[in-house]
């Protein structure tokens, strides 16, 4: 079943998906087909910098969509990689835009896409924060540790060394809470 408001398209328009690790759905300049929805597994949107470099734009795990700016856009503007096995559903393009005349799409559609413009502000602020203290801190309060403490760190762009340290003084000023390996809560 497919999350609000992708549950009202036509099933006719969805393409079932499955890739490994390291499999790419779909390139940078590629032309686009439509958007994604996530089932099972976890997709990395990537841009190649100019040194060949690749950047992490955004992270899609299972009941999320992603590449919906697509639907407005003749070519893709990054890559989609595979890091965890798993199986998407893509929904063509023009099925989407034929969804935007019923209004209960269309007002779906702007709140997820403000959510979601919503989330990339608060995570601009986050990374935007100088002190690794300060930055491990704001991101646990936002909720941004639902993985490995490696994956939250590569989220507010710092080394997972800086991370640790910094969730250790944490820990050691009694603001988190570290009752297992891997596992840091806020204290009430």
């Amino acid at each position: 079943m497919l999350p609000a408001p992708y549950d009202l398209i036509p099933s006719s328009a969805l393409r079932p998906f499955s890739g490994a690790v390291g499999d790419i759905m779909f390139h940078q300049g590629g032309p686009t087909h439509g958007l994604y929805v996530v089932q099972t597994g976890r997709v990395y949107l990537e841009r190649v910098g100019p040194d060949g470099e690749r950047f992490i734009i955004h992270r899609a795990q299972a009941g999320t969509s992603f590449a919906e700016a697509s639907v407005f856009s003749e070519v893709y503007h990054c890559d989609a990689v595979f890091v965890q096995a798993g199986t998407l559903i893509r929904i063509e393009k023009d099925a989407v835009l034929d969804a935007f005349a019923d209004p209960e799409f269309a007002r779906a559609f702007g709140r997820q896409a403000a959510q979601q413009i919503q989330a990339q502000r608060q995570m601009l602020e986050i990374v935007g924060i100088r002190r690794a203290e300060d930055r491990v801190l704001a991101g646990l309060v936002a909720g941004l540790l639902d993985g490995s403490v490696i994956e939250f760190a590569a989220r507010l762009q710092l080394s997972h060394e800086a991370t640790y340290r910094a969730l250790r003084k944490l820990v050691q000023d009694g603001r988190v809470k570290n009752p297992a390996r891997g596992i840091y809560h806020l204290r009430p």
